[in-house]
């Protein structure tokens, strides 16, 4: 029996094969390989193709969530955690200035175009979070993920998604049926902080101290296997805390710095992230439907939000380092897998029209499309 074996097995050729002949092709046109997957999603997806459809379709939809693990996870493994913790002053300074400035922006426009407070308040919410695989994949391609600039970018994306995610869990305790508590909010704050801190002070301790135990039984490929489990048992923890699983993958792989075959695990995830991580964007671009442009509502509230989104984010730059500003506020616009999450969680609650909806999911890819080019502007300055 086929049991869709057959279809599967094809779109992962075309998916794959597609990605990496589009990538040869841009990198030659001296473009990033991130827009020949999202151009191919785009074409593959419901507004063109319908070849794949990004939400009804399980398989694609893990293989994109493993994608967007596995590169968090291999960022985590390249950045150094005490470059990165030199740098938390800035990163708090920037990832606190985009968000601030998101809000206002974001309630601004959303209560000029008539929208009530609460659904306002949402929209300007939902643009706080920076994707961090978006950026830092932009920063692998550019060789730049050592560079001080890159430590304030990953560390100012990853308290985004802790505030965003957080703000998120009470927007969800507001609307519902039971009475908000601030003191729940407050501790759920306070336990994805000590998940993080707590989780990287006892895991640079004791994975270094597991894997010696695992040299010890001498049998082929468990390294790799062991440091893939280790990154989605924390993932998985990560979310069951309210967390994104993003957090416990970086998280895994600042831990797995101190391991003895840190320089192996990383070839061998660099070659998963070359497999997994075209589903993911893939996924993104099939997300986007260019035809809803053709709605004037949708379009002139997509250019309001991504104006807000870029202007933003380029503005919390100036929290970072001087030398660093225009660098770090480019590398702060993608937005990602975190603002889906928004997107899907402020439709359920009603907070966003079908319209809005389909606006904020435009914004999202477009942050990724601009984003390449002024990321080259920015390094060449």
């Amino acid at each position: 029996m086929d049991s869709g074996f057959t279809e599967i097995a094809l779109k992962v050729i075309v998916i794959v094969g597609g990605a990496k002949l589009l990538a040869v092709l841009l990198e030659r046109l001296g473009q990033e390989a991130v827009l020949g997957e999202l151009l191919l999603g785009i074409a593959l997806g419901p507004a063109v193709l319908g070849w794949i459809d990004p939400k009804g379709e399980p398989v694609l939809a893990f293989l994109a969530e493993l994608g967007i693990v596995v590169l968090v996870f291999y960022i985590g493994l390249v950045a150094e955690l005490d470059l990165l913790l030199r740098a938390w002053w800035p990163s708090l300074r920037v990832a606190l200035a985009g968000g601030l400035l998101c809000v206002l922006l974001g309630v601004g426009a959303g209560l000029g175009a008539g929208l009530s407070l609460p659904s306002a308040l949402f929209l300007g919410t939902a643009l706080i979070a920076t994707s961090m695989g978006k950026a830092g994949r932009l920063l692998v391609e550019a060789r730049r993920v050592l560079h001080p600039a890159s430590m304030t970018i990953l560390g100012a994306t990853l308290i985004d998604d802790l505030i965003a995610l957080w703000l998120l869990a009470g927007f969800q305790a507001w609307m519902a049926p039971r009475p908000f508590r601030w003191e729940l909010l407050l501790a759920e704050g306070l336990g994805a902080f000590l998940f993080l801190v707590g989780g990287l002070w006892i895991g640079v301790r004791l994975a270094p101290r597991l894997f010696q135990v695992l040299d010890t039984l001498e049998i082929r490929g468990m390294t790799i296997v062991a440091a893939l489990i280790f990154c989605l048992a924390l993932a998985l923890a990560a979310q069951s805390l309210g967390l994104a699983i993003i957090v416990g993958a970086f998280a895994a792989g600042l831990m797995l710095e101190y391991v003895h075959h840190e320089g192996q695990i990383t070839k061998q995830v660099e070659t998963l992230v070359d497999l997994f991580v075209p589903f993911y964007f893939v996924k993104a671009g099939a997300l986007l439907d260019p035809t809803l442009l053709a709605d004037w509502k949708v379009l002139l509230s997509t250019v309001g939000l991504t104006g807000c989104a870029v202007v933003g984010k380029l503005l919390s730059g100036m929290g970072a380092e001087r030398g660093q500003r225009w660098l770090v506020g480019v590398g702060m616009i993608p937005r990602g897998e975190v603002g889906l999450i928004f997107a899907t969680v402020g439709l359920e609650l009603e907070l966003l029209s079908k319209e809005l909806y389909a606006a904020l999911l435009t914004t999202i890819v477009l942050t990724t499309f601009i984003t390449p080019w002024l990321m080259r502007l920015s390094l060449r300055r």
